[in-house]
């Protein structure tokens, strides 16, 4: 066990709330558990980059060696869903951390590309392959702080626990990133697109 007096909600602050589990544990809090409790790798978080494995060193009281081959630090990352063939299958709406992605069981899904964190867990599910990770547009819009991942994470487990996937009002709390009438908006885009008018206004 580490020495370190840091406590877990310590390092949970540090790590970027993508949950995206390539660190081998459910989610950031289990790695920060794992780090405080199981003297677990800070080298195992590639979405922090070498950014946050060198806040993770300081706070762990590791040195770190100066021969390390440095993290490449993350580009910001998110879902697009290819809309035409998309089944409607509601397994990524499951699956995403921040419930980014928007849609009925039967109906087209999308993302709003500002709410995603790239984590990528909605790619394995997708039963037609119509999800693929790209780069986010450069726009300070689509940028989520890891407070606010963190609390739209939060908040889909317990959607999940309350199972209230229908109801519109608790599914998708959006804090300061929009409103109803936004979200009213992006589906809106969506059926458009879908019925063939590309010039709709809101592009996911």
């Amino acid at each position: 066990m580490n020495k370190s007096v840091a406590s877990t909600e310590e390092i949970n602050e540090l790590l970027p709330q993508t949950q995206c589990k390539m660190c081998g544990y459910p989610n950031c809090l289990g790695y920060a558990r794992g780090i405080i409790d199981d003297n677990a790798s800070i080298d195992l978080c590639p979405p922090g980059g070498e950014s946050t494995r060198v806040r993770l060193a300081a706070i762990m009281g590791v040195a770190l060696s100066s021969e390390r081959v440095l993290l490449p630090e993350p580009k910001k990352l998110f879902a697009l869903i290819d809309e035409e063939s998309c089944i409607g299958c509601t397994k990524c709406l499951v699956e995403c951390p921040t419930d980014a992605i928007i849609g009925a069981k039967s109906r087209v899904h999308t993302t709003v590309e500002k709410w995603c964190t790239g984590c990528g867990l909605c790619v394995p599910v997708c039963p037609v392959d119509c999800i693929e990770i790209k780069d986010k547009s450069d726009s300070a819009s689509n940028s989520l702080s890891s407070r606010t991942a963190r609390q739209r994470y939060e908040l889909h487990l317990q959607r999940l626990e309350k199972k209230h996937e229908d109801t519109f009002e608790q599914t998708y709390v959006t804090f300061d990133q929009g409103s109803k009438e936004e979200m009213r908006t992006i589906i809106e885009a969506v059926v458009a697109r879908k019925n063939g008018n590309e010039d709709s206004g809101y592009k996911g």
